[in-house]
């Protein structure tokens, strides 16, 4: 496990050819750091009496438009909601990547994925069966690949122990940390929370989990029967999470377990700083929902529908609830808080408003895939009600709480996040329009570049160049008239994807997605990408 005081990490050998490098902790004093870096006049920055607390939120499979602000009326979330009116939206705001695993590595370490190899989903027992036609017949049919021979090691198949987490950058800021929620790091020993620099940790290790008890009087579900994975967690999903290092059920509405659990947490450390990182279950399979919003939500025809949304108002209420607790213990002001959606909404829901008005859904490259709800607060720091322009990551909540706890990056690796801070208080010029970003699987490519989005498939062999000054729901493929501009973009893709490595691990599976569809296949020109699992 790297050591995270004085040196905080090294990469393998397979992953960067240089030695380890010693990070020493910064010499800025808090005064210091909030005076140059943020331009804080000096009593305020006296005044300050620790390094801020930092609280990242993620919803799973939260599309864009799965939030009242982004202006979807079926559903009210005011106090998700409210972090963007007493903090910043902004108006690209990208997630690591199209699938949860993977993004969630990218956010807990700043960088791409691909520069470790955690370049699909850590395997799960069985998971294979939710695809291949076991449980239903897909609407089109997988491609299975052969089982990986020799099998990877199971604590090669997740987070390798090369990376240094969010939670060991602030463990070594004197933070105490927290997980509450969604892991899906891996399953070995080695990858659990309290390995990766976790002091306390209520979560679930894998992809999904029940959001109650299935057979909870107060709860109301929906299956899927169209779709195998619905299907796959139905039959083999137990409903348990892990308390410390006690496993044991599912209590109640999980959700409310997670915020109270957070909440219990600040309460014993509010007079030191501490980093929480709030994994909600909203809005991934299975849909269940609490009865008494349910009922509240008769307005909403569609059985399905009226459950999905009536669980992201669940979460929403106990976001509001965390929000209160940072409140009631006087830490408002001193408390960073995110929120972001780990990739947009799944199609194998079959709720069309998801990722509007963006086309595509969680595992493909388009913007609904990739675009999501993404908020920050920090009162008194970044003025109230922002609209920021230019392109944002959840790659940059790494170097962003870096420099809010006075953190020094680490030397031996490159980050592809960066500090927002500068332009959220409106001490540097806005520079993220012009930003570059990456994303892979297998054989499938995506770079934002500027205002430009290329894409890239081998299967189908097809390039798609977006301009989304004139069209940012990516609806006109300008690749057929502009071959200028799709070499130079290629070119530019190439020279990042050199830079990565091999997956550590091979997929099991690859499977058609329809950009457009959210139903039974359609004939004629309908398009579709490929994405391996």
């Amino acid at each position: 496990m790297p050591r995270v005081k004085k040196t905080i990490g090294e990469r393998s050998a397979m992953t960067s050819p240089r030695h380890f490098l010693a990070v020493a902790r910064t010499t800025l004093s808090l005064f210091g750091f909030a005076a140059i870096a943020f331009g804080v006049a000096a009593p305020a920055a006296a005044a300050q009496a620790r390094k801020p607390n930092i609280i990242v939120i993620v919803a799973d499979d939260l599309g864009y438009n799965d939030v009242s602000l982004n202006g979807n009326p079926l559903v009210r979330t005011p106090n998700i909601d409210s972090i963007a009116k007493d903090g910043a939206r902004f108006t690209d705001p990208y997630t690591g990547d199209a699938v949860c695993a993977a993004s969630r590595a990218a956010l807990l370490t700043g960088c791409y994925p691909q520069r470790y190899g955690f370049e699909y989903l850590p395997h799960l027992p069985g998971f294979i069966n939710a695809m291949n036609g076991k449980y239903v017949k897909p609407e089109y049919d997988a491609t299975i690949f052969p089982p990986q021979d020799p099998p990877v090691a199971p604590e090669k198949n997740g987070l390798p122990e090369s990376e240094i987490t969010i939670a060991q950058m602030l463990k070594g800021e004197g933070y105490t940390t927290a997980i509450f929620g969604k892991w899906h790091m891996g399953l070995a020993p080695n990858q659990a929370p309290g390995k990766r620099g976790f002091d306390e940790h209520v979560y679930y290790p894998g992809g999904a989990m029940f959001h109650a008890q299935p057979d909870d009087p107060n709860v109301v579900s929906y299956k899927l029967p169209w779709d195998g994975i619905d299907h796959w967690l139905w039959d083999q999903l137990k409903p348990q999470i892990i308390r410390g290092d006690v496993k044991g059920p599912v209590k109640g509405w999980l959700g409310d377990e997670l915020a109270a659990s957070a909440g219990d947490f600040m309460t014993r450390n509010k007079d030191k700083p501490f980093f929480i990182y709030l994994a909600f279950s909203e809005a991934h399979t299975p849909l269940m929902a609490p009865k008494d919003i349910y009922d509240r939500n008769s307005y909403i025809k569609d059985e399905k529908t009226r459950i999905y949304y009536s669980m992201i108002e669940a979460m929403d209420r106990n976001v509001g609830r965390v929000l209160e607790k940072v409140k009631s213990l006087g830490l408002d002001e001193n408390t960073i808080v995110i929120f972001a959606s780990d990739n947009g909404g799944a199609a194998y829901t079959r709720i069309p408003m998801e990722n509007l008005p963006y086309r595509g859904w969680k595992v493909t490259f388009f913007r609904g895939g990739v675009t999501v709800p993404y908020f920050m607060r920090w009162k008194g720091h970044i003025a109230p009600d922002q609209t920021v322009p230019g392109i944002a990551s959840t790659l940059d909540i790494f170097p962003t709480a870096a420099a809010a706890s006075g953190a020094t990056l680490a030397t031996d690796r490159k980050y592809d996040g960066r500090n927002l801070l500068p332009v959220l208080t409106g001490t540097a010029p806005n520079d993220l329009a012009d930003r570059t970003l990456y994303w892979r699987n297998q054989d499938y490519y995506l770079l934002r570049e500027g205002h430009y989005t290329l894409q890239v498939s081998k299967y189908p062999d097809k390039v798609w160049l977006f301009d989304l000054d004139t069209d940012p729901a990516e609806r006109i493929n300008l690749a057929p008239f502009m071959p200028a501009k799709v070499k130079e973009m290629k070119a530019a893709l190439g020279a990042i994807d050199k830079e990565m490595v091999p997956p550590a691990w091979s997929p099991a599976q690859r499977n058609r997605i329809d950009v457009d569809g959210y139903s039974a296949p359609t004939k004629g020109d309908q398009e579709w990408v490929s994405w391996a699992n």
